[in-house]
């Protein structure tokens, strides 16, 4: 059955517009070989959308998805006796419209949304610069134009972006399609993947100047002055590195100050004790003897400069040590070749992983080292590597041929090509240096379940290192040589391996007293 046809309108502004879009509409989904009654249903909707907006006073041009969205939720008194529909019926039919006169050229997609869709652009290309996948820049492109769409329907501008309208964003109920930027995918919901992506778009468009950086609001952190003179002193005087810079930092500012006071004039023996009986209650042995240390360390740059009375270092407790439990584990030459085996060569992630291990085993380097490594580092005349460790002073270490080799293969073949100057990067993008040591100790971890070595009780990171030194002295090294070999500023710190060399320690035992010789 064919609806019959409504009356025509005698204003003569809106009639003039009926006449000019509604036929061609018609003929455009004639042409598509709909029936006559979807033909006439779509019609009449596209006629009440043109009425609704010579009622607001304006023209088929002015029809954009806020348009919509107002014909869709409004309470109708338009002229020409419309019925009313069902709000997803409306907006499924007024969607067809807005798409065809998109098509036909005869409305424009707004500039705000055309240039915030510049700018996903740019930032998608930024994505890919940095070896991101296709379906991870697929994931990212559509999260993004829906919101450049949901700006746009919100009435709000691109540089308005801050934490604010992103929490709206994830909240609003979605009505936000637009033909060519955003189509819905099953119903909105502002997950948080979503909320990651729009973050990570709004850093990028602060990054290039397009919106003003925002920071949440969060409590102001109570800083010393004192503290920051002594973390400076630190820096400039004893050449403290920047991770240790920050560990004393966490240390004072966040744990003892809390405690203590910021006044070193109030400070003495008891409560110095006090404090420190406070956080022993709440930290492990081993936090403890670090933050006693940065105490200690804090206290004498305070008595060094007459804030307090520098004997108040001797008011610090000591941290008891179990001397058993910090004996360096280890493993057999054996098992290390097993991990180093371990590694598939065949991929870029196994050549950076083998790359990484033999570094870690022939040469002992910490997993800070490697992390640190730079291609500047990488001396291939010389055959050597340069090394910091915990010290600035850099020194060279000799590279074997099968370190230099993995190396060689990994930078010429899996390496990707980026701007970072890290030797070994991220297998995920963004393809940047690896953020810490306990990427390191991932690494290791990984190749000890491929190599079925049972990891518990043992330290993944220092695993190589450990090893290493305690295999070298088993094999008739000295401790001078050792010592040499880890870039230890004291020999006693390298004894500690000769105390788990069991068959040397039975060749110095003395028997017992009375015991038969």
């Amino acid at each position: 059955m064919i609806l019959p046809s409504r009356e025509r309108i005698s204003h003569p502004d809106l009639q003039g517009q009926l006449d000019d879009v509604i036929p061609d509409y018609r003929a455009w989904l004639e042409h598509r070989g709909l029936g006559p009654r979807r033909i006439e249903t779509l019609v009449c909707t596209a006629r009440h959308m043109v009425t609704r907006l010579s009622v607001n006073g304006l023209e088929v041009g002015a029809l954009d998805i806020r348009t919509i969205a107002d014909f869709v939720s409004h309470d109708c008194a338009c002229p020409g006796r419309f019925r009313p529909l069902a709000p997803h019926r409306a907006r499924t039919r007024a969607n067809r419209f807005f798409n065809w006169l998109l098509d036909a050229g005869r409305v424009e997609v707004p500039a705000r949304i055309v240039e915030g869709c510049r700018n996903v652009d740019v930032f998608i290309r930024d994505l890919s610069d940095q070896g991101y996948s296709d379906e991870t820049i697929r994931q990212h492109s559509v999260a993004c134009r829906h919101f450049v769409a949901w700006l746009h329907h919100s009435n709000l501008s691109l540089d308005r972006t801050d934490d604010g309208v992103i929490r709206r964003f994830l909240d609003h109920e979605c009505a936000c399609l637009h033909p060519g930027v955003y189509q819905a995918h099953g119903q909105f919901a502002g997950s948080f993947r979503t909320r990651f992506v729009i973050e990570r778009f709004a850093d990028f468009l602060a990054r290039t100047r397009v919106i003003e950086p925002w920071q949440e609001e969060v409590p102001p952190e109570v800083r010393s002055d004192l503290v920051d003179g002594f973390l400076d002193w630190m820096h400039r005087h004893r050449g403290a590195r920047e991770t240790t810079i920050r560990a004393y930092d966490d240390k004072l500012h966040r744990c003892v100050l809390p405690v203590l006071g910021d006044d070193p004039a109030s400070y003495d023996a008891s409560s110095i004790r006090a404090a420190f009986a406070d956080l022993a209650k709440a930290s492990s042995s081993a936090r403890l003897e670090s933050i006693a240390t940065a105490l200690r360390g804090y206290l004498r740059y305070l008595g060094a400069n007459g804030f307090c009375r520098p004997a108040l270092v001797g008011a610090v407790p000591a941290v008891r040590r179990q001397p058993a439990s910090r004996l360096p584990r280890h493993v057999g030459e054996v098992d290390i070749e097993a991990l180093i085996a371990s590694c598939d060569t065949s991929t870029p992630v196994g050549m950076r992983d083998h790359a990484i291990m033999l570094l870690l085993a022939r040469l002992a380097l910490r997993a800070g080292d490697i992390v640190a490594l730079r291609l500047d580092d990488l001396d291939w005349e010389q055959a050597r590597i340069r090394v910091a460790g915990k010290s600035r002073r850099r020194v060279a270490l000799p590279l074997p041929q099968d370190a230099g080799d993995a190396l060689k293969t990994y930078v010429l073949r899996g390496r990707p090509r980026v701007q970072s100057d890290f030797v070994f990067l991220r297998s995920l993008a963004p393809l940047r240096g690896l953020s810490s040591a306990s990427s390191v100790t991932s690494i290791v971890r990984s190749a000890m379940g491929r190599a079925g070595i049972e990891g518990e009780g043992l330290p993944v990171a220092h695993l190589f290192r450990h090893s290493r030194a305690t295999n070298l002295l088993r094999c008739g090294a000295s401790l001078e040589t050792v010592a040499t070999l880890l870039r230890h500023k004291s020999i006693e710190t390298t004894t500690l391996y000769a105390r788990v060399d069991t068959p040397m320690l039975l060749e110095i035992a003395q028997p017992w007293p009375g015991e038969a010789s």
